[in-house]
């Protein structure tokens, strides 16, 4: 939100209410405001840079510039507005009474002042010019980023005239009524007009806020109250949140438990052993998998996937091994009582199947050689 901006002196002319020169209108009719004040009240002072670390210099400024001032620091407020190009530290030091005058006549006008600057930084800057303005009979001078003063007429030119003896190189814009009279000894540098100083659209130096470091009549009671139940209704909808997160949260884990206890039982289903931790579960089913596989890779290799074969062929025959060899791909069986098998249609997909009687032998004496037809099959 930008707030809207005037000169101190501008408010006068506003002031509605009637009784005592100061009786203030009510707190909650107070509009925030940014305001320029006289700068004549307003002193600038350079310093070198103290030894001590930077978040120091605001305690230490004061005690340097004792020496400089009239008035006691503690009645002083002094404002760090940068450096020069020379590395000094530019010190606004205005009058606490004069703030407090300041505040007083801003809250008649139903003025609740936000911010205050030294009104000469109203008028424009460029490096290598003095900007020149006008203000009810004052002359305002503008001679760098923050540089500047304030002076009536012959002061002012007389300090300008210093200036420009200084630094020759120096260009001057001023913009003034006509009816004062400008030295020629500055006319000879000078652009001038008669346009006047735009208080409400001049460009806000906020590093020099005069009410900085200070925490007086920023604030009203009235205005702290009316935003207490906005706090109330805000600590109120982050309270919401949190327990609604909570309860989430709750939510979340206890579907978590759920699915952890079928991830687990759903083990226990697939495989033997004890049952693992939810977090294990995995390592255990790809451990389990590689298992099944091995094995699977060696039920199909020879010679068990010819057993097997065989099996499913002999089952329900009544006969009685008495001798197993493999050798060169192949199995070799001594069977006795093998008549039923002898009457059995002996084929087997991808097998060879003979069936010979035993030397020396009984009729159901009988040797069966099965050899795979499959090429390149580990022995």
């Amino acid at each position: 939100m930008i707030l809207p901006v005037d000169h101190i002196h501008n408010l006068d002319s506003y002031i509605t209410n009637e009784g005592e020169a100061f009786e203030s209108v009510a707190d909650a009719d107070l509009v925030s405001m940014n305001l320029w004040v006289p700068s004549e009240s307003v002193a600038m002072h350079l310093i070198d840079p103290p030894s001590a670390p930077k978040r120091k210099w605001t305690e230490l400024i004061p005690w340097i510039l004792e020496d400089r001032l009239l008035q006691p620091i503690e009645e002083v407020n002094f404002v760090l507005c940068g450096q020069n190009t020379e590395g000094q530290l530019q010190i606004l030091v205005v009058s606490d009474a004069d703030i407090q005058n300041w505040q007083r006549v801003a809250k008649n006008s139903g003025v609740a002042p936000q911010s205050m600057y030294p009104d000469y930084m109203a008028l424009p800057y460029e490096e290598g010019r003095i900007s020149i303005g006008w203000r009810d009979g004052v002359c305002l001078v503008r001679t760098g980023a923050v540089d500047g003063f304030a002076a009536s007429p012959d002061i002012a030119w007389s300090m300008i005239g210093t200036l420009l003896q200084q630094d020759e190189t120096l260009r001057v814009s001023i913009s003034i009524p006509e009816s004062v009279i400008v030295p020629e000894n500055i006319v000879q540098f000078a652009d001038i007009n008669d346009s006047l100083v735009d208080w409400q659209f001049s460009q806000l130096p906020s590093q020099c806020n005069l009410l900085a470091n200070r925490q007086k009549g920023a604030f009203s009671l009235s205005g702290i109250l009316k935003w207490i139940p906005a706090s109330i209704l805000g600590v109120s909808s982050i309270l919401l949140a949190m327990l609604y997160f909570q309860t989430g949260i709750e939510n979340a884990r206890d579907e978590i438990s759920i699915l952890e206890n079928r991830l687990t039982q759903g083990y226990s289903r697939l495989f033997d052993g004890r049952r693992p931790s939810p977090s294990n579960v995995r390592f255990e089913v790809d451990r389990n998998i590689a298992q099944l596989l091995t094995q699977r890779e060696s039920i199909q290799s020879e010679p068990v996937a010819g057993l097997l074969a065989l099996n499913r062929l002999m089952r329900g025959c009544g006969c009685q091994l008495s001798a197993l060899d493999y050798s060169k791909n192949t199995i070799v069986m001594l069977i006795e009582n093998g008549a039923e098998l002898k009457k059995r249609k002996l084929n087997l997909p991808g097998y060879k199947i003979a069936v010979t009687q035993q030397p020396g032998g009984d009729e159901n004496a009988i040797e069966l050689r099965l050899t795979s037809k499959k090429s390149g099959v580990s022995q």
